[in-house]
């Protein structure tokens, strides 16, 4: 154990923090969200605050969009799934859920209520680390 200690203590190397390999599960980025606007979505996961992912999302979908409008956070996760699906004339739903499936289905269900001329489509369903 001195030999793992002398080398930060002999170059300097103090303030480093090393996580070791088996680091707890349920611990570091587990943040997703998803966002779109006009039949255009971006989706992000594994980010160290919801904040960070809804921004990362936009960003995506916002390139993506290109000029069709500012898009808005759909949904949010954290150590779960997100889904969003979306109808043929601009309907859409979101859900989370433990899984992707379970996600996406729930989506799917949300989007077809609001009466679709044909079933809703899940466009993006995604899971972040748990």
């Amino acid at each position: 154990m001195l030999g793992a200690l002398a080398l930060p203590l002999c170059c300097g190397l103090t303030d480093i923090a090393v996580a070791p390999a088996h680091a707890n599960p349920g611990q570091g980025p587990s943040w997703g969200a998803i966002a779109s606007v006009h039949g255009w979505y971006g989706y992000s996961i594994n980010h160290p605050s919801r904040g960070a992912a809804e921004l990362a999302a936009r960003a995506q979908c916002d390139r993506a969009a290109g000029r069709s409008g500012p898009c808005a956070v759909r949904a949010y996760f954290d150590r779960s799934c997100g889904a969003l699906a979306t109808g043929n004339y601009g309907e859409w739903g979101t859900a989370t859920a433990s899984t992707a499936a379970a996600a996406g289905k729930a989506a799917a269900g949300q989007c077809d209520s609001h009466l679709p001329t044909e079933p809703c489509k899940v466009v993006v369903s995604v899971c972040s680390s748990r």
